[in-house]
């Protein structure tokens, strides 16, 4: 590393510019950010983003849900407050950012008669793929941590059956969230054979370089003598060699030949993410076995809200796989994408045909049936090959939730029949 006495430069994870010795230079803000479509684990709803994420590649909530959003969970409310939680997947995260330009959430709520004076605060708890039970562990999350709330509001659907589907069919029990960000998840956390000699150990000190490399290059900048400066580069420069050792051997430990087969490195993944649990359904009742889980968690989701004096609205959302709309050219084409044996139609039509088949009993229960929203529709609806809306589609869906919600609140913005 060429070092001179006016200038530094160093390159590893970040890039730190400093720019003389004496004074208050400050450390250059990283050029490396992560982006929201990203996922991580999380310790209670599976995976999530980064929190708080905020720039030119997307925004996210403090709790890693894509929205941008100032008010940090848990928060107050004030008496004119109405609170809305969404929970769902990417239609539900869609409905309060809507990609394509149609009218947020928060806004068609304020317009309801009960909401006109109220200050509607809207908190995003969607991600796609997400399924049951993670926003059931996200509501319980939420009222663990004493967040007030006036309205739930749930909007599910497709993922609940393809997504189950596709874990039963990659050996793992449909009840845990997607096999298919678990498993990108599980290939990052183990790069090389987890037996591999020494690993942890090179993985430490890959990490203690990295830590150390940042605090002296702090200390670099914020030195007020030329002594303590000098010092504190010389030790800089020290843990930069180590840095740049340790990751070389690093690198050489990953790229080492694995010869694991496919089906051997899914299953040390299923063992790193405890997803190894003795699968519970069989082919003949998979999709009848996730129906059932996804209407218990709904029930309590729905008692826990009422427990809390929060109203539960619960809308399933068109699929155009189980669809009597007359699609259109564009919606041909990219439907035709997905061929019968894939598990993502499978799963749509055969889920969706059990709720149809089940409509009263839902209704039963209060969960509400979009699936013929957009029967009547000429127009382009569906914008891509897992049933996306365009910007007519993100309209008709958002002022059906709006007035949805508008018939189960009383007077007061209370749900309808409670003080």
């Amino acid at each position: 590393m060429e070092l001179n006495d006016k200038t530094y430069h160093f390159c590893v994870d970040h890039v730190f510019v400093f720019d003389g010795y004496f004074n208050d230079h400050k450390v250059a803000e990283s050029v490396v950010k992560p982006t929201m479509n990203r996922p991580r684990l999380h310790p209670y709803f599976g995976y999530t983003g980064p929190y708080s994420l905020s720039g030119p590649t997307g925004s996210t909530n403090n709790l890693g849900f894509g929205q941008s959003q100032e008010r940090r969970v848990p928060f107050g409310a004030e008496p004119n407050d109405f609170v809305v939680f969404i929970f769902g997947a990417s239609v539900a995260g869609n409905v309060v950012s809507p990609p394509q330009g149609g009218p947020p959430i928060q806004g068609l709520l304020q317009k309801l008669p009960q909401l006109k004076d109220k200050n509607v605060i809207v908190f995003s708890m969607a991600q796609g793929p997400q399924k049951q039970p993670q926003p059931l562990m996200e509501l319980a999350f939420l009222l663990a941590m004493g967040q007030h709330i006036d309205l739930v509001l749930s909007v599910e659907g497709t993922v609940e059956f393809t997504s189950g589907l596709a874990n039963f069919e990659g050996g793992i029990d449909p009840i845990f969230p997607p096999s298919d960000v678990l498993g990108v998840l599980g290939r990052e956390l183990t790069p090389v054979d987890s037996s591999a000699a020494g690993f942890y150990e090179m993985a430490y000190h890959l990490s203690r370089d990295r830590a150390a490399v940042k605090y002296y290059s702090k200390l670099v900048a914020e030195s007020k003598s030329g002594l303590g400066f000098l010092t504190n580069r010389f030790i800089l420069a020290y843990y930069a060699r180590c840095l740049n050792d340790d990751l070389a051997n690093y690198e050489g430990a990953v790229t080492q030949k694995d010869d694991r087969s496919e089906t051997q490195k899914w299953t040390d993944i299923q063992k790193l993410l405890s997803l190894d649990m003795a699968v519970s359904v069989t082919k003949d009742n998979v999709l009848e076995s996730i129906f059932q889980t996804w209407l218990r968690c709904s029930d309590m989701m729905k008692l826990m809200a009422n427990a809390t004096g929060a109203t539960f609205v619960e809308i399933v959302h068109p699929n155009p796989y189980h669809s009597k709309k007359k699609l259109t050219p564009s919606e041909t084409a990219v439907l035709a994408a997905v061929p019968d044996t894939d598990y993502f139609r499978r799963g749509s039509v055969q889920g969706y045909s059990l709720i149809e088949q089940r409509t009263d009993m839902l209704k039963s229960r209060g969960i509400i049936t979009a699936l013929t929203l957009f029967d009547e529709n000429p127009d382009t609806i569906y914008v891509d090959s897992t049933g996306h809306f365009s910007r007519l589609g993100e309209t008709i869906l958002g002022k059906f939730i709006a007035e949805q919600v508008g018939m189960r609140l009383g007077p007061n913005g209370r749900q309808a029949g409670t003080r």
